[in-house]
């Protein structure tokens, strides 16, 4: 429903609540990316199953982005966002005290519950306080603080993890949430719920277990075997789901989601467009420090440095495209960020074994600036779109998109990673070679996305 617009110092003051949440998990996922080779040694785990740690804290919060979406058009927007700032704070007391890999999954997947939380209603509430050009300039902002996050993230945890272990970038959270609730309670206002619709429970349970089954498949079958019978009975169970949630979407007086918002073709071609952006851009996220781990033979904190180059373009990028939004139509400026991205993961696909410093730093750059300029006018195109009384469900439909592209990103790149690199040392290549070539592949694929990606873009 239509708010009308708080005064200008107010609405960017309510924004800074946002963005702290927005920061607090860039910040935290950034951490853990620069973390896992560590922790990886610390439980005695490979590279298949460490990966976990950040694929399944987007599993879990991919699965729960519509119901909270949904949730927060019919109840308060504001109280869900703070719960999941609450829950996301002692997701990050369990990480600090995980001692084996099943208790930092669980930590984890405490923190994607209360991530989901915050990222369902965070758009929503940018949404509904700005209006006109003004919500671009907020989106644009609303990037830059992720680029923020992902810029403080590499460089903090590189020296934390130095100098007092990895726990350390889980007790580095929690101030945080405590300093975002105390000013969310005091700062947003409670917009008022809409009353005449009604929650689909059976409709949010179909989609939920659609995809965490499909999902999860996804994410263990590199390390299970893709003819595992567990995961092809995970597989099948996520499409018979996905039948009864798609038949449940058109009996349900009260639909979940209401796929009809596909209609809409800015909400289409924007989700489609950001699921194969996001992939193209996770591909790199894992491997990459595995690379300059394993590869390159650095330590924590130089990693965390040849990392700072992507979120330091993705701020700018992303400051400049929202402010172009209100003059140039979103199909060219995101069109523009899918070129880069072509650029950037050719770059890293040619890599090699003994790439000058230079070269990972210009490729790092090229690939922010891809992403920060092809996310701020799509986020804008598809949430604008929204219909009367849905904005909280499109707002989460177009995060999940985000988050799908994520988790495919990490899981399909490493299984090619994975099965290349197996495939070459049977053929009696060194680890070494046989990592890079199935990093190459992997990379390729990234380049393959953005291919497709932009060509939707410029289509739409």
């Amino acid at each position: 429903m239509h708010v009308r617009a708080p005064h200008i110092s107010k609405k960017w003051m309510i924004f800074s609540v946002t963005a702290n949440g927005t920061f607090m998990s860039t910040l935290s996922a950034g951490i853990v990316n620069i973390a896992l080779p560590t922790m990886s040694e610390q439980f005695h785990v490979s590279l298949e199953n460490i990966q976990l740690v950040v694929s399944l804290y987007l599993l879990v919060l991919t699965c729960l982005l519509p119901v909270f979406g949904k949730l927060s058009d019919l109840y308060s927007r504001k109280w869900m966002y703070l719960g999941g700032f609450i829950t996301f704070g002692v997701g990050a007391l369990f990480g600090a005290l995980a001692n084996s890999l099943t208790t930092m999954l669980l930590a984890r997947a405490v923190q994607g519950i209360g991530s989901s939380a915050m990222m369902a209603t965070s758009q929503a509430l940018i949404a509904q306080i700005f209006h006109g050009k003004s919500r671009g300039k907020a989106f644009g902002a609303i990037g830059a603080v992720v680029a923020g996050g992902s810029l403080a993230g590499p460089a903090i945890g590189g020296a934390l993890i130095q100098a007092w272990g990895w726990r350390s970038i889980f007790w580095l959270t929690i101030p945080i949430c405590i300093l975002g609730v105390w000013r969310g309670i005091y700062l947003i206002p409670r917009f008022k719920a809409i009353k005449k619709m009604k929650m689909d429970y059976l409709g949010a349970a179909y989609f939920a277990g659609m995809s965490f089954t499909f999902l999860y498949a996804l994410n263990t079958a590199t390390d299970k075997g893709w003819n595992h019978p567990l995961i092809l009975l995970s597989f099948a169970l996520s499409l018979v789901l996905f039948l009864l949630f798609f038949r449940r979407e058109h009996t349900s007086k009260y639909p979940f989601i209401g796929l009809t918002i596909f209609n809409i073709k800015a909400i289409s071609y924007g989700c489609l467009v950001a699921v194969l952006g996001y992939t193209a851009l996770f591909t790199n996220s894992v491997l990459l420090p595995f690379y300059l781990a394993d590869i390159m033979h650095l330590d924590p904190i130089h990693i965390g440095m040849l990392i700072l180059p992507f979120p330091i373009t993705l701020a700018i990028t992303s400051a400049v495209s929202g402010a172009l939004c209100a003059k140039w139509p979103a199909r060219i400026i995101t069109t523009a960020g899918f070129v880069l991205l072509i650029i950037s993961t050719l770059m890293f696909a040619f890599i090699g074994s003994e790439p000058s410093l230079s070269y990972i730093v210009l490729a790092q750059l090229i690939m922010g600036a891809g992403s920060g300029t092809f996310q701020v006018p799509n986020n804008n195109t598809v949430i604008s779109a929204a219909p009367k009384g849905k904005l909280g469900v499109v707002a989460s439909v177009n995060a999940l998109s985000r988050n799908v592209g994520m988790i495919a990103g990490i899981a399909l790149s490493v299984a090619i990673c994975v099965l290349v690199q197996r495939y070459l040392e049977s053929r009696g290549i060194l680890p070494d070679t046989a990592f890079i070539g199935g990093y190459q592949a992997a990379m390729l694929f990234g380049t393959a996305c953005s291919v497709v990606g932009g060509v939707l873009s410029a289509k739409r």
